[in-house]
């Protein structure tokens, strides 16, 4: 999988300042899941999914999401906030390997 963290961030292409903006992102990610042997133990290998989503907005935090490994494969989130200003959104990804993965869009008033 050569996409492996790629991070897609979209907006809507009209804003007006003051308004709630529904943001949506996802990241290409294999997230693996943890699997049991016959007897029901878990399988010992060092298994990589997404733990961590952290959105934040002109420097600040506006979203956050704790994962555990039953999210689906190439996740996919939604979440509002209130854009004040121009500005950037920032979306960061965050998995049990330690990769970092962001996306970012540009918040513009029309």
């Amino acid at each position: 999988m050569q996409d492996v963290g790629k991070v897609r961030v979209r907006v809507p292409s009209t804003i007006k300042a003051g308004e709630v903006v529904r943001a949506r992102t996802l990241v290409i990610h294999p997230m693996e899941r943890i699997e049991r042997d016959a007897k029901g133990q878990v399988i010992q290998k060092k298994y990589n999914y997404i733990t961590k989503l952290t959105a934040t907005y002109l420097g600040k935090q506006v979203a956050v999401f704790d994962t555990t490994q039953s999210v689906s494969e190439n996740p996919f989130f939604a979440f509002a906030f209130r854009a004040t200003d121009p500005g950037q959104l920032k979306v960061t990804f965050i998995d049990t390997h330690g990769g970092k993965y962001e996306g970012t869009a540009d918040i513009r008033f029309s």
